[in-house]
């Protein structure tokens, strides 16, 4: 697939995913609030929050709206009834991890295409069940050392070092890195992307 994106989004793993692709990869900078409202299911919050950043985007930079595609997402974390986005601080990131440990949650990754031709977007979701190893205290520790839970849902990063501490997937990788590169692809062939 060949063709330009614009990537609302400041992840440099969704910048990397979109390159795997073959697309050229343009990120511009998005300003939106994210709120983590506990009271709506997980999978329309993730919706509402990647809509919410399309809308975002499509208002600071309605130059774009006539021959730009643009890509949104949103990922977040869901354990029981709790949603679960970036961590705050490293102690916030301490309470994740520790919830996490030793049991499965699920990841789900919302995004908006919008389409030039159209005017309009499209939004789909992908989820992907993933299990944690038990993780004690220095573990724990250790990887809050790393750094990687910086910016990411969930406080952990499956491509990175994070990645020993999970035991199982079921679902898509990409999805747990922040993009269902697989989905997204067959949108875009439904949306004549690059033609």
């Amino acid at each position: 697939m060949k063709g330009a994106i614009h990537l609302a989004s400041a992840s440099p793993r969704r910048k990397l995913l979109l390159e795997q692709m073959g697309l050229r990869c343009t990120v511009i900078g998005v300003d939106v609030d994210e709120p983590m409202d506990q009271t709506w299911y997980a999978l329309d919050l993730a919706k509402n929050l990647s809509e919410r950043k399309m809308i975002a985007c499509l208002n600071q930079r309605p130059e774009l709206r006539d021959d730009a595609w643009i890509l949104t997402a949103d990922t977040l974390i869901v354990l029981g009834d709790e949603k679960i986005g970036k961590a705050y601080n490293r102690e916030d990131a301490a309470r994740i991890l520790n919830l996490l440990q030793g049991r499965t949650h699920q990841v789900i990754t919302a995004f908006s295409i919008y389409s030039p031709r159209s005017r309009t977007y499209v939004t789909e979701h992908e989820s992907t069940d993933v299990t944690f190893s038990s993780m004690d205290s220095m573990e724990i520790d250790d990887y809050l050392d790393t750094g990687e839970w910086i910016g990411v849902a969930g406080a952990y990063r499956i491509q990175e070092q994070g990645g020993k501490y999970v035991s199982s997937l079921n679902g898509t990788y990409y999805n747990v890195m922040g993009l269902p590169i697989n989905l997204i692809y067959g949108i875009l062939r439904l949306l004549n992307f690059g033609n």
